[in-house]
């Protein structure tokens, strides 16, 4: 019998290697992206927590991930504690896993976490990209890009940016399902498939609520496949009839789901008043609002994608006015007839990009305060969203090396180039901030048109330390002086003349400098201090219950009976309005209401004529 052997070298044994690494090549790949990610980012595993909802969110809930055993901590998250301002099961799931891991209050297994799952992402985008487009060179560029993209540093070095990753993670599983759908042959694969991209689906949906259109982006992906995939051309007819009935039909139960969570969503934080912060515009004047200023967002986001600059977690820009500058108007009005003829001309001539180009809009939708004025914009929200706007800036690129004249070829190649080196350059500046809440805030404070948050954020943070430090009174108090020093910079720098009112965004500012005032004794300029807050923001829950209790220790050191009867009866009332704007009807905890009961008998108290006091005439 003839051995199968043919020699070192020989055209079979070329063949058959040729084959086995074309074989798995994909997924060596894919494993290359994961690595890269995952050592770009490994410094920040040893980072900590930045007190800015991290510690609000998380490290002040060992009820919800630090209790003794894992199925604790699952029952308070499904059961116990649910529903809350974020109901975000999946996530809340992966941080419980952290926390059994690596003990709760360690930042390290957070931060491990969300690394982790990045690589995954990258590697599953250049999965989803190879797989729908069979383009091997576009899935690598546009994956190694988004590998780059230094507006990523937020979403991966802050823990809260679990949500984003996690739900990125889950929505390319699911297109990378839908695409084994729309490759099977038989129903029974397809509805396995589309079972799975259900599932998937609904995983990324309670790891961020902004989930809710991902349904229209698979919709996109289902009726735009075979232009992806290059079996009609990108400037063909566009397909109708049983195709878009069909998909119409797998949409409908991704729309229910979405339209009941929205529903129950919205109704949960009209409850809790988080859709009652001041922001009074609606109908038309809201509408007009999101004219003027989500266009310009819009190229904001553009040039933080691919050339960025002063990345910040907190964005001073744009701001609501009346009126707007006719620059501002002008802009808007260019920038949405672009962005509908660029959609025109895309969707008739190059559909393969037009899929591209819709689901970036479709995926920032929740992000353009639609329904309430929040965040105008943040680096976090392009986590997923970027690679689109990266895969029609690859195909651009592939398109122009591939032309004749080397001046094109090599401008291309320059600004490919640029975008690589500062995207890096950008990353590695900005993650080292993100070590600790000083570095980060220190960072904040430094940047041009900083926000009041960030003097709010870093005094915050040296007074939670000074809490740690109750054992050693020296840094106790340097802490303290630390805390007080970053107030007085924030207000001298929002209140330069103080013979006018101070600005509304200080509020927090003069709530924080009560707390240092109170800690040193001064009870009298504490109270000054709040009340100052609470004129500028009336209703803050926060200065009501600090008012409350600030009141009651004013009463205890009175030494005049009525002005005792005056603070416990402020006291009183105070707490009753912090009890009114932060549970919203809902009952109040057992304490909460012991603590209200003792502050009405001891109004009540000093209220009553003293045995002592001699009776008045009638």
């Amino acid at each position: 019998m003839a051995s199968s052997w043919t020699g070192r070298g020989s055209p079979v044994s070329d063949k058959t290697h040729r084959f086995s690494w074309l074989r798995y090549r994909g997924s060596l790949i894919a494993l290359l992206l994961a690595l890269a990610a995952w050592a770009m980012y490994l410094p920040s595993a040893q980072f900590g927590f930045v007190y800015y909802d991290d510690v609000r969110i998380l490290k002040d809930h060992p009820e919800l991930y630090g209790q003794k055993t894992l199925s604790g901590d699952l029952h308070s998250i499904f059961v116990t504690c649910f529903p809350r301002e974020e109901p975000l099961l999946v996530r809340d799931v992966s941080w419980a896993l952290d926390s059994r891991l690596f003990g709760f209050g360690n930042a390290f297994g957070y931060h491990l976490g969300n690394i982790v799952l990045h690589g995954m992402v990258v590697a599953l985008l250049f999965a989803f990209l190879q797989a729908t487009t069979r383009r091997y060179v576009f899935a690598l560029a546009t994956a190694g890009a988004y590998l780059l993209l230094a507006i990523h540093t937020e979403p991966v070095a802050w823990i809260m940016g679990r949500k984003d990753i996690l739900s990125t993670l889950f929505m390319l599983l699911a297109l990378c399902a839908q695409t084994r759908r729309l490759d099977a042959e038989t129903r029974a694969a397809q509805a396995m498939w589309f079972v799975a991209t259900t599932v998937c689906f609904l995983a990324a949906l309670l790891s961020k609520i902004s989930v809710l259109s991902f349904p229209m982006v698979l919709f996109l992906h289902a009726i735009f496949f075979d232009y992806l995939r290059g079996v009609r051309a990108p400037d063909a007819s566009f397909l109708r009839g049983r195709l878009l009935a069909r998909e119409c039909l797998v949409l409908l139960p991704g729309l229910v789901v979405s339209g009941v969570v929205f529903v129950w969503y919205q109704r949960t934080l009209t409850q809790m008043g988080v859709l009652d912060r001041g922001y009074l515009a609606h109908g038309v004047g809201h509408l007009w609002n999101l004219f003027a200023i989500d266009p310009s967002v819009f190229w904001l986001y553009l040039k933080q994608t691919f050339f960025p600059w002063h990345l910040r977690l907190l964005n001073t820009w744009p701001n609501l006015v009346s009126p707007y500058p006719a620059w501002q108007i002008a802009i808007a009005i260019i920038t949405v007839i672009g962005i509908a003829g660029a959609g025109i001309w895309l969707f008739r001539r190059r559909k393969d990009l037009f899929f591209f180009y819709s689901a970036f809009f479709v995926i920032m939708a929740p992000y353009i305060n639609l329904i309430y004025v929040g965040i105008w914009w943040a680096d976090r929200y392009l986590y997923f969203a970027s690679f689109c706007l990266l895969a029609i800036a690859v195909s651009s690129g592939i398109a122009a090396l591939r032309q004749p004249h080397s001046m094109v070829r090599s401008a291309t190649l320059a600004v490919g180039v640029l975008f690589a080196c500062l995207n890096v350059f950008q990353k590695v500046i900005y993650e080292r901030h993100w070590q600790n809440a000083e570095t980060l805030w220190q960072y904040h404070i430094a940047l041009p048109n900083p926000s009041p948050s960030a003097y709010e954020n870093l005094a915050a943070y040296y007074y939670a330390l000074a809490g740690t430090q109750r054992q050693d009174l020296s840094a106790m108090a340097l802490s303290m002086k630390k805390m007080a020093i970053v107030i007085d910079a924030g207000l001298t720098e929002f209140w330069p003349d103080r013979s006018q009112p101070p600005q509304p965004a200080t509020y927090y500012l003069f709530f924080l400098k009560s707390i240092a005032q109170e800690v040193k004794g001064d009870l009298d300029g504490a109270l000054a201090s709040l009340l100052t807050s609470d004129t500028l923001r009336p209703g803050f829950e926060a200065a009501n219950l600090n008012l409350a209790r600030l009141y009651h220790q004013l009463a205890e050191h009175s030494t005049d009976r009525a002005q005792k009867s005056s603070y416990a009866c402020a006291a009183r009332d105070r707490f009753a309005r912090y009890i009114s704007r932060a549970f919203r009807g809902r009952p109040a905890p057992p304490e909460i209401e012991q603590e209200r009961t003792a502050l009405e008998a001891e109004c009540q108290a000093y209220s009553q004529p003293s045995k002592t006091e001699p009776a008045k005439a009638n």
